[in-house]
């Protein structure tokens, strides 16, 4: 009987190679996009393995980042081919029925996963996403929450398991491709001066390119997914490596109280609690230890503990608020929601002083990256 080659069930996408020449080069996916001609959501998706190199792709590539033609167009031909085998070892009705746990057309619509002609594509497409073999490795590594992640949502809005999964991936992808310097915790916390100035900023085009390059000089990359139906997580955190970590944030209110609460929140779990689990964050009356400290952590850096007491007592008056946040540092609508949390005001009081923002707005800041 002949012996029967080894073949391993992990493969290596050419996006992984990609991702290193660009880190050597302390390049990121938007300057090479620019480069290429090309948008930041195609050079993600060759980073992620979701778009495929061609000819004209693998010419791009060696004029702008380096490798031969050649080396490209092979390195893709062996991760099409690992592909392939995973695809016809797994069931046809195995592959249907994890790809209906996954919100498939939002994550197409989004520029996440290109079009997709068939089951057996979008199969492959959706396990490169993944930077997964199987079905079962996805499972092991992201719906495996009481193993894996210190998790919390709201009781009357679960979050499913497929969303859920597929907008933490996009964020660990948008962050893999964001240059940080090395995780410096100290650094870290006393930027917090600096970006609580950044609270007062009405437009997303100010202050996100700011709270990224701030966080990002301590070893933190920042980033902002959409959240897809049925996913109604705020923020996540998580360490890549010891030398970088990574915040994701949803903008799920589109408020900045909302925001800048769970920014800090999510800060508060990089600095209290280490690097040993991924946290993801919505809203619960149930607080386990970790979530109350953040909470705690995050109410405490935009209201002094020396200032909660004034908080308490602010006449639920539009200029005593104004007048209290101009004291601070802070914007009005992070003063609203903490009075709202105290219970000093009612849940539909004072919202006008709140600033919205669309998607709109997020996706062009991030776009002038």
């Amino acid at each position: 009987m002949a012996d029967t080659p080894f073949q391993p069930n992990w493969f290596s996408k050419p996006g992984d190679t990609l991702s290193f020449l660009l880190d050597k080069q302390k390049g990121t996916a938007a300057t090479l996009a620019d480069r290429m001609g090309q948008n930041t959501i195609f050079v993600e998706g060759l980073l992620a393995g979701t778009t495929a190199i061609n000819a004209e792709v693998a010419e791009l590539l060696q004029q702008h980042l380096g490798g031969t033609t050649s080396y490209w167009l092979k390195r893709q031909a062996l991760f099409d081919q690992c592909l392939d085998r995973v695809a016809k070892s797994v069931p046809t009705d195995d592959a249907k029925a994890w790809l209906k746990m996954l919100p498939l057309r939002e994550m197409i619509k989004s520029g996440w996963l290109p079009e997709q002609k068939d089951v057996t594509q979008a199969f492959k497409t959706t396990l490169a996403f993944f930077g997964v073999g199987s079905p079962s490795e996805w499972q092991s590594r992201y719906a495996a929450f009481e193993n894996m992640f210190a998790f919390r949502t709201s009781p009357s809005f679960e979050s499913k398991v497929g969303p859920l999964s597929a907008w933490l991936r996009r964020g660990e992808i948008e962050a893999a491709a964001l240059p940080c310097a090395d995780w410096d915790a100290d650094r870290f916390r006393s930027s917090f001066s600096d970006i609580r100035v950044l609270t007062k900023a009405k437009n997303p085009a100010y202050f996100i390119p700011r709270l990224r390059a701030t966080c990002a000089a301590a070893g933190v990359a920042v980033v902002f997914v959409r959240a897809p139906s049925g996913c109604r997580a705020s923020g996540a955190t998580r360490f890549m490596s010891s030398r970088k970590a990574v915040i994701i944030l949803s903008f799920r209110y589109l408020s900045d109280d909302h925001f800048w609460f769970s920014f800090f929140h999510e800060a508060g779990h990089l600095l209290l609690h280490g690097d040993q689990a991924t946290f993801i964050d919505g809203e619960t009356d149930e607080r386990n230890e970790k979530e109350t400290e953040a909470n705690s952590f995050s109410a405490s850096i935009l209201i002094p503990c020396d200032r909660l007491d004034e908080l308490l007592c602010i006449p639920a008056r539009k200029n005593n608020v104004i007048r209290f946040a101009t004291s601070l540092g802070i914007s009005p609508g992070i003063v609203v929601g903490q009075m709202q949390h105290n219970s000093v005001i009612g849940p539909d009081q004072l919202n006008f002083l709140k600033r919205r923002y669309t998607w709109e707005e997020i996706m062009a800041a991030q776009a002038n990256l």
